[in-house]
């Protein structure tokens, strides 16, 4: 991600959404506290982590009748168009209506699973997302993979609290319980070069 681009005023979802409606297609942003952040392109190692994490967890979940988006999709807390934030994960899970039933909207707001890949310079915000999931009262897993060494954060809910398990070596396995689907750290880290 991006420095923060700077404006006059704290932008509202609202505000958010006709700016991205005016602006080239290949763009792409996240509101954060309020404040526009462009994200840059991503690298093939980046790439490469989610396709790896978000391809079977598609296969996986549309057996289950959920579904799974890649890279595109939004994350709000609400459908309250005065909040400032709108978070853009690499891979999300949602499970229930269907986008027709939703009204096919440009943003979900009940994710199950939130996948976030990591790299040097988008590490630094990790804090910030990661609180905004944890507050998302649907969100069961999150995922965070680093994409210049094999290491994942998978950070679950359980009836105390939040957990968080740290994985670094091929042999081991994330496993996301609230949709029944277990990934090895061999799979995720499938053929990047840090």
């Amino acid at each position: 991600m991006a420095p923060v681009v700077k404006d006059i005023h704290r932008m509202t979802l609202a505000d958010f959404d006709a700016f991205v409606a005016a602006v080239a297609d290949d763009d792409a942003y996240e509101l954060i506290d309020g404040e526009l952040a462009m994200m840059v392109n991503p690298t093939e190692t980046h790439e490469q982590i989610a396709a790896n994490i978000g391809a079977p967890l598609k296969l996986a979940m549309d057996r289950r009748g959920c579904r799974t988006y890649q890279g595109g999709m939004r994350v709000q807390m609400s459908d309250d168009f005065g909040a400032g934030n709108s978070y853009r994960p690499d891979v999300l899970v949602r499970c229930g209506q269907t986008a027709e039933q939703r009204g096919n909207k440009t943003y979900v707001t009940d994710p199950i699973v939130i996948v976030e890949v990591l790299s040097p310079s988008t590490i630094d915000h990790r804090g910030r997302k990661l609180r905004f999931y944890k507050e998302m009262p649907t969100v069961r897993h999150i995922i965070l993979a680093y994409s210049d060494q094999m290491r994942v954060e998978h950070h679950t809910r359980t009836t105390e609290g939040w957990w968080r398990n740290v994985l670094t070596a091929p042999e081991q396995a994330v496993v996301l319980d609230a949709v029944a689907f277990t990934i090895g750290l061999g799979q995720i880290y499938f053929d990047p070069r840090f």
